[in-house]
């Protein structure tokens, strides 16, 4: 199965993601994408079907289906024909030559329609004998001007998503979805002028195909930035759906209100639009920080995974390794002190071995926090490895540096582990060690580890410092040793 790492282990290789890997990479990556990827061809179905019921209308005698409305349009046998060929040109696969020959065909159909005034010659109209029978006992069916803007967006959008052009493809698919919007709210306000000749079974029939050629590109673009499920796509969704449902919510309003006191409807406007803003403006704060607050305790969650040891809770080795090279570089720079302190458990393996694995890993648990009950906060504790700790003392020289690890060792020593394990005693060796002038931190390590061996050597449970070297000194010792006490 195809997952974002391969996508990583590809690139590490010098090689060239395919088209398949970041297409299965954008679905894994975008939920939304992918559903809306997955719906636009039971919206072409859901378009062909109401098309072909229309077609059939016509010689069924089914006026109700029609023209809906008894007093209103109705929906031409060219409107469905035109719809029919643009659904089965989104039912074919991408990029074929079928599906451009189809859009093209509507196209300019619609184009003449629109720009020139043109009808297609009454034998080529399917229909036109129940069409004329049916216009003289109502309304004038016609194909309609805004029918054929809606028909030429979507079949110019369709062209460009063929021609590889997907951000002029979403423009022009969402010019073409928002006619028949247009005309549901002049139905919904009582408005003849807004719908024009498109009536309710044109706007049934014609929405779902405009839509699926709209979401056709939706892994690019625009749809893609409303569609993610990052920050920006989460705030695009709300101001989307706020932005196109309360003006329709406020029209209705006023509508009702300039029935009763056409006075009131300005102001009554200017309020609403004002609270609407507001209230766009309060939820998106409301999200972004939701979303900040999620994206800060991930960080949160991502520094403690990388930063520290997941057993003990105290540093790793690479945060240690990186805070080392900062007090290097200050000791060095500024002349202040700086000291290591390595600590063992002695007897571990015997724990491990009498007790348990698991009573061991307390054990390291308890002694990591007394490690960090006894150091100063500028202090760092570390899990070296197994049972052996490390801690860096900046500002501490050392004489300073062997009180700490006295202190140390005598909590370990005095603190009862009996409540971990009957008869269980745990003690530690100490080695440290004060950074010499020019001395690297591995060495100023290594010097420590050695004078841990020595403590282990002499018989555990005591504290060895290395031999003295020319030492970075301080004028801050005394101030250091002050915080010791």
């Amino acid at each position: 199965m195809f997952s974002s790492s391969l996508l990583l282990r590809r690139l590490s290789l010098g090689l060239l993601p395919t088209a398949k890997d970041i297409t299965h990479f954008m679905h894994r990556q975008f939920p939304l994408v992918r559903f809306a990827l997955s719906v636009t061809k039971p919206l072409a179905l859901l378009s062909l079907a109401s098309a072909l019921l229309v077609l059939l209308s016509y010689p069924l005698g089914m006026e109700q289906i029609i023209r809906p409305v008894v007093t209103g349009p109705g929906s031409h046998p060219v409107t469905a024909s035109c719809i029919i060929l643009l659904s089965l040109a989104q039912l074919r696969s991408k990029h074929s030559y079928l599906a451009l020959l189809l859009a093209t065909l509507v196209a300019l159909v619609s184009a003449a329609r629109l720009f020139f005034d043109a009808h297609l010659p009454s034998d080529v109209v399917p229909f036109e004998q129940t069409l004329s029978r049916i216009n003289q006992h109502g309304h004038a069916i016609n194909f309609g001007v805004h029918s054929a803007f809606c028909l030429l967006m979507s079949a110019l959008g369709l062209i460009a998503f063929n021609l590889f052009r997907p951000r002029l493809s979403q423009l022009l698919a969402m010019l073409g979805f928002a006619m028949p919007q247009v005309a549901m709210t002049g139905y919904a306000f009582g408005m003849s002028h807004f719908y024009g000749e498109m009536s309710l079974t044109t706007i049934m029939m014609v929405t779902p195909v405009t839509l699926a050629i709209l979401l056709s590109s939706a892994h690019r673009g625009g749809i893609r930035a409303i569609l993610s499920p990052w920050a920006g796509g989460k705030v695009a969704r709300l101001q989307l759906f706020l932005s196109m449902g309360v003006p329709f919510l406020v029209g209705l309003l006023l509508i009702k209100t300039a029935e009763r006191s056409p006075s009131v409807s300005f102001g009554l406007l200017i309020v609403v639009i004002s609270q609407a803003s507001a209230l766009m403006i309060a939820l998106s704060a409301i999200l972004y920080e939701q979303m900040d607050r999620s994206r800060r305790a991930s960080h949160r969650q991502l520094e403690q995974l990388a930063t520290r040891d997941p057993l003990t809770g105290a540093y790793n080795r690479h945060a240690l390794e990186r805070r080392a090279e900062i007090e290097l570089a200050r000791s060095r720079r500024h002349g202040f002190p700086l000291s290591a302190v390595i600590i063992d458990a002695d007897h571990f393996k015997r724990i491990n071995d009498t007790f348990g694995h698991s009573v061991g890993d307390i054990v390291l648990q308890r002694l990591a926090s007394l490690l960090s009950s006894n150091s100063r906060t500028q202090d760092l504790v570390a899990r070296w490895g197994g049972e052996e700790f490390v801690l860096l003392l900046p500002d501490t020289n050392a004489e300073n540096t062997l009180k700490v690890a006295e202190k140390m060792r005598d909590a370990v020593a005095s603190t009862d582990f009996s409540d971990i394990a009957e008869r269980l005693q745990v003690t530690i060796s100490v080695g440290t060690a004060q950074l010499a002038r020019n001395e690297t931190m591995s060495e100023l390590l290594r010097r420590a580890d050695l004078a841990l061996y020595q403590a282990k050597d002499e018989g555990r449970n005591c504290v060895k410092m290395a031999p003295a070297m020319v030492a970075i000194h301080s004028s801050h010792s005394k101030e250091v040793q002050q915080q010791l006490h």
